[in-house]
């Protein structure tokens, strides 16, 4: 092939280029649908989000990065989370605002079994409707439009449906923003900024509840895994029972927003010997079964178990916080009863009270008081207990009871589903379950207040100890120099003795908060299971024993409570109980279809995969375009052509065609779909030698229409296809793209790069969005990517200007 075609061609418009420090993985290259963002993994495992003007956005220094490797990047379709999944089967959920981990899906794994696979697509509940708003709006809204979230505002003249409007009327929205926690807690301080914790607890949209987001995790070993609304997990299925699960795996995955049955491709070893390329249709039955409520029921399930994770998060600051504010004023008493006791002069408390009552001193005590806790100690042992008293008062306020409140919104909630629906069967809702986690949050509710009570209570007696300890720490160091003691009280600053007397007596040694914080070392029976033992109401027997704890004495007293801990856990099991019942339900809805078989001897790369909903026969049907590299050769390339019917959620092969395209001497590097017309190919010619000088090819990449509705005279065709004639040649005729000549290559030429220099194409990423499609061309050393305007029109300048505004 001469060079006059590179001549006569226009090359494409370069946006950025950019040239990273670490060799990144090929495989684990990311555009943002929605925003000019390029996510990038390396091969020590970790994550960079780029801007097209090279800047970072994020990358290397976050939390959540880790040491095992990155085994697939996937935006979710609004582009505001990233999924990166790991060597040891977690997947994080990564939000782009905040740079933190939204949510992380934990994947049951197999001995042999990685992730594979990972697909993340959006599925509206009613399709029909979405197509009638975008063929009403004229052309002003796009589907893309739609899956980015931003053409809510232009349907302004949608016609209002009042029932519908009041039943998914979202609460949520009526109540106070969550409060951020303190810094340096779990879940990498999720809570600990408001931008983190908006993208968190944001409310359900309006028309947000028409579509539904599905997560597929393809595993090595056949599984898959689906998850919906960024983190519900609805259960794990096992492909390929008919075939040896030796070398079985998930390959890639597809879907489309108007069909509820999604695709993977799926490459299995048959008898230890053969390979077979399969495609396989996901039939995700419960989108259309569970109608216009699977978004509220999956969103308002995945906010409980956002709130679940603040709770959990919060009993855990306050238990830290009890912890640390104990252990200095510990400290101090333990070692005066120690000297008390080898003096067998009793304890503190004895000593302490005796004083207060009577004015007398002991002389040990008095030492203590002057020599060792001193002006210096008294100001320590104050701060911690009173931090310690106002900071637990404060998340107890501010961040348990409010979140416990929303929790009783959100189950109220779905208990009124479960109440007055009638497709309670459908959305896998139990009123008693329900209401086992209303009681079991009113038992939590409760256990707040009275830390709340006892927190206000024994802070006030502490402020008057505290007044009266650091008097007597004067008093008794004044008398040691000797000073008259008729000049003592003249100095009494008003002390409050009574409450003085029953902090000594109560709260020094034994605080009433102690019984909801720690646990009993005698104590094997954890309270989760006492309070599964009451039976009838939790609710009503832990107020009972609340009672008649607090009527005892805390060390007479027979009775322990559940802590703080507990009752979080407890809370936690309540709710997976229901968790686990809606996934099962869904679970019941999914159908694996039974597996096309596209090749038997499969040795060569599936390169990308496309599904499309068209008109076939006079129908909306499900079409699948698959691109193969040829096992032949490595010039030639297959696009297989799928045709489902879909009825009533359950899919059906109609049609399986193929279409084969050849590109002369060379090699072909990588293949992508743009959009529902056309895919770039990368391709690399072989070089010649003349005068001894080597010449290293072409590379090239070639638009091709491969859309088989499309009236393209340069366009693909396609024939029927069968494996099971495949080696005969009459019977499986398909057509045949030639592109071995320059005359034939120019109608698809796109764009050259130019021969002889170092950097050299490898892999192709696209964004085909709506008006800013771009091309991410990774480079054969790694570290050097280019991206290239597909829409023409947009200066290098203004793409990286506009990838800021994005951001």
């Amino acid at each position: 092939m001469d060079g006059s075609l590179e001549m006569s061609t226009a090359m494409l418009n370069m946006l950025a280029e950019k040239t990273v420090h670490q060799p990144l993985d090929p495989e684990d290259l990311a555009y943002c649908p929605t925003m000019d963002l390029i996510a990038v993994a390396t091969w020590e495992g970790k994550v960079f989000l780029y801007r097209l003007n090279g800047q970072r956005v994020l990358g290397g220094v976050e939390k959540w990065q880790g040491s095992t490797r990155v085994h697939g990047l996937r935006w979710k379709p609004d582009g505001k989370l990233l999924a990166i999944a790991r060597e040891d089967g977690k997947i994080h959920l990564v939000s782009v605002e905040t740079g933190k981990v939204c949510h992380s899906l934990g994947c049951a794994l197999s001995k042999q079994g990685h992730i594979t696979c990972l697909g993340w697509g959006v599925n509206f509940t009613d399709s029909s409707a979405v197509q009638s708003r975008i063929e009403q709006s004229r052309s002003a809204i796009s589907l893309d439009d739609i899956l980015g979230r931003v053409a809510h505002d232009l349907t302004q003249d949608d016609i209002p449906d009042l029932p519908r409007d009041l039943a998914l009327l979202d609460v949520d929205e009526m109540l106070p923003k969550l409060s951020v926690l303190p810094s340096g807690g779990r879940d990498e301080d999720l809570f600990g900024s408001r931008v983190s914790m908006d993208s968190v607890f944001h409310p359900l949209r309006k028309k947000e509840d028409d579509a539904v987001d599905v997560m597929v995790v393809g595993f090595s070993d056949g599984s898959l895994q689906v998850s919906i609304y960024d983190s519900f997990v609805i259960g794990t299925f096992q492909l390929g029972a008919s075939v040896s699960s030796d070398g079985y795996r998930l390959l890639i995955h597809s879907s489309h927003p108007y069909c509820s049955t999604h695709t993977v491709i799926t490459a299995a070893t048959v008898d230890g010997k053969r390979k077979e390329l399969s495609l396989v249709p996901l039939d995700m039955r419960f989108i259309s079964n569970s109608g216009q409520y699977l978004s509220l029921l999956a969103s308002k399930s995945t906010q409980l178990q956002n709130l679940l994770r603040y709770i959990h998060q919060t009993q855990s600051h306050i238990h830290s916080e009890w912890k640390s504010s104990q252990d200095l004023p510990k400290k101090f008493i333990r070692n005066i009863n120690e000297t008390l006791a080898e003096k067998s002069q009793g304890t503190l408390v004895q000593a302490a009270y005796h004083l207060v009552a009577t004015g007398h001193c002991y002389p040990i005590v008095k030492e203590w008081l002057v020599d060792e806790l001193a002006e210096r100690g008294h100001k320590r042992w104050d701060k911690a207990v009173t931090n310690g008293y106002e900071t637990i008062r404060r998340l107890t306020h501010e961040n348990l009871l409010p979140a416990l409140e929303r929790c009783a919104v959100l189950v109220s909630r779905l208990n009124g589903l479960s109440k007055y629906q009638e497709s309670n069967a459908k959305l896998g809702l139990s009123t008693q379950e329900l209401e086992n986690v209303l009681d079991a949050i009113n038992c939590f509710n409760l256990s707040a207040h009275c830390i709340l009570i006892h927190t206000n209570t024994e802070l006030e007696q502490f402020t008057a100890f505290s007044k009266w300890l650091r008097h007597e720490i004067d008093v008794q160091a004044t008398n040691s120099d000797g000073n008259p003691e008729e000049d003592n009280a003249e100095r009494d600053p008003m002390i409050e003795h009574a409450k003085v007397l029953r902090y000594i007596q109560g709260a020094m040694t034994e605080s009433r908060l102690t019984a909801f914080f720690d646990v009993p070392s005698s104590d094997s029976d954890r309270s989760q299971q006492k309070l599964s033992a009451y039976g009838g109401s939790a609710y009503e027997s832990f107020k009972d024993k609340l009672k008649n704890c607090n009527a005892q004495s805390l060390s007479t007293s027979t009775l322990t409570l559940p802590v703080l801990e507990d009752l979080s856990a407890y809370l936690g099991d309540q709710c997976q109980v229901v968790f686990r019942r809606i996934a099962e339900v869904e679970k019941r809805n999914v159908r694996l279809g039974a597996p096309i078989v596209l090749e038997r001897d499969h040795t060569s790369r599936v390169m990308d995969m496309k599904m499309l909903y068209q008109h076939v026969s006079g129908q909306e049907q499900s079409v699948n375009y698959v691109a193969v590299g040829s096992s032949e050769s490595r010039n030639n390339m297959h696009i297989y052509r799928v045709v489902l019917k879909v009825s009533n959620g359950i899919s059906s092969k109609i049609a399986l065609e193929r279409s084969s395209i050849h590109f002369g001497s060379g090699d072909l590097r990588d293949a992508k779909f743009v959009d529902n017309e056309r895919i770039m190919v990368l391709y690399c010619s072989h070089g010649e030698t003349k005068a001894n000088v080597k010449d290293t090819g072409h590379s090239r990449l070639l638009s091709i229409p491969y859309n088989a509705d499309l009236e393209d005279p340069f366009g693909l065709q396609y024939s029927p296809w069968s494996t099971s004639t495949a080696g005969d040649e009459g019977a499986n005729s398909e057509p045949l793209l030639d592109l071995r000549d320059s005359e034939g290559m120019r109608h698809y030429l796109q764009h050259s790069f130019p021969p002889n220099e170092t950097w050299t194409p490898e892999r192709l990423e696209v964004n085909g969005r709506r008006g800013r499609r771009a091309l991410c061309v990774l480079g054969a050393d790694r570290i050097h990517y280019k991206i290239f305007d597909l829409d023409g029109g947009s200066s290098k300048e203004d793409a990286s200007d506009e990838g800021m505004m994005e951001d």
